[in-house]
């Protein structure tokens, strides 16, 4: 993780800041040499591997981070993305074979989110793609990036296609609805929604991908990964006062906040398209064809999933676990569950009510239906309420 060290320098100016607060508002207090506080890791995919990857939690304060998201600035270090660079006069339609979203007819620098399906309509990544000058950028889960480049590397034969190794890229989320002024303050303008743009930032050659996921205006930075320090350092410096450092914690507030399912969280390779809610902003039903195209099609004219992400929103502070099950409407006990929680946190848009993504059976599944959660050794009735939404609308 090459930005580590300015995760503990932030964590040591918070403790520093803290410090000289509590100076301020009791004079005479001890005082000594601040040591700073440490950042927080979390793992990061499923530990299969022997050096599992870590991203950063928190640098000490989950509230200021969550605050700078919604209203400041918040840089996320992204370290759990990865970028695969498809070139080739061929490389194009070679994707657009490949993913669930059409590809062909897309200019340079726009983006679309798609799957990438195995035959049997299965999920095997979820992608963001952009539509380069001379091919296509796919921003990936790490814990995905062999198994796409194997997918896509499988399907060149006689085609103009080269697959760059992966690696040369970081990549950094900043969102929060002081973005704007974060780049204009670094000489860089924000993207149009579903675009991108290239631009120079401490003298870096880097690509932004518009991204409002949390509701809020968000740009994906990638950056060459030898100069994302630089890069890194440019923007906090660009928004001083209102741009944190934020962590994992206050990140999954916020795409809880805007019922956003999340890949290898919510939903994973047993999952079908339909069975996300977010088969709209991942699926096109007018394009060629792809593999699990038929799997997908057929579902989407002759049935309906067996179960489907829903979100949450609990009556109060009671906080529901990943992994607690969710019963039918007034359970006071143990009977037959309906689905299961996928992932929760506090909401403080809600005055710190909680909120949760939880996959439902379908018959459990109807926007405006009650279940009943187990949170906090109690059956709270919730409403179901359709996942992915817009906070804007």
């Amino acid at each position: 993780m090459p930005l580590r060290e300015h995760h503990r320098a932030s964590a040591e100016a918070l403790g520093r800041a803290a410090a000289e607060t509590t100076a301020a508002d009791r004079p005479g207090a001890a005082s000594g040499a601040l040591a700073g506080g440490e950042p927080e890791y979390v793992q990061w995919g499923d530990g299969a591997t022997d050096h599992p990857d870590f991203i950063l939690a928190t640098i000490g304060s989950v509230e200021l981070e969550y605050a700078a998201l919604r209203r400041g600035v918040g840089l996320i270090d992204a370290a759990h993305r990865e970028v695969i660079e498809v070139r080739g006069a061929d490389a194009k339609d070679l994707i657009g074979r490949l993913v669930t979203q059409k590809i062909a007819g897309k200019a340079p620098m726009q983006t679309c989110d798609a799957f990438l399906l195995e035959r049997t309509g299965r999920i095997l990544a979820d992608l963001t793609v952009l539509v380069d000058e001379d091919g296509v950028m796919v921003s990936v889960d790490r814990c995905d990036c062999s198994a796409v480049v194997e997918a896509i590397e499988s399907m060149v034969f006689t085609e103009d296609v080269r697959v760059e190794p992966p690696g040369l890229w970081a990549t950094i989320d900043a969102h929060g609805p002081e973005v704007p002024e974060l780049l204009e303050a670094a000489g860089v303008d924000v993207p149009d929604e579903g675009a991108a743009a290239k631009a120079m930032v401490a003298d870096a050659a880097c690509v932004l991908l518009r991204d409002d996921r949390f509701g809020e205006t968000g740009v994906r930075v990638l950056a060459p990964r030898s100069d994302v320090l630089g890069v890194w350092q440019a923007l906090h410096a660009s928004a001083a006062g209102v741009c944190r450092t934020v962590g994992w914690y206050a990140t999954n507030m916020a795409r809880l906040e805007a019922a956003e399912p999340w890949w290898h969280i919510d939903f994973g390779p047993t999952n079908l398209p339909h069975e996300t809610g977010l088969l709209h902003r991942r699926v096109s039903f007018t394009k060629g064809c792809y593999p699990g195209q038929e799997v997908v099609a057929r579902m989407e004219h002759l049935g309906h999933p067996k179960q489907i992400v829903r979100a949450l929103a609990m009556p109060d502070e009671r906080l529901p676990i990943a992994g607690g099950q969710v019963f039918a409407a007034g359970c006071d006990g143990p009977g037959d569950p309906v689905g299961v929680v996928t992932s929760s946190a506090p909401s403080p848009l809600r005055g710190g009510n909680a909120t949760a993504l939880a996959t439902l059976r379908w018959s459990a599944a109807d926007i405006g239906a009650a279940v009943s959660v187990s949170a906090e050794g109690a059956f709270v009735d919730v409403e179901v309420s359709e996942a992915s939404r817009s906070m804007r609308s």
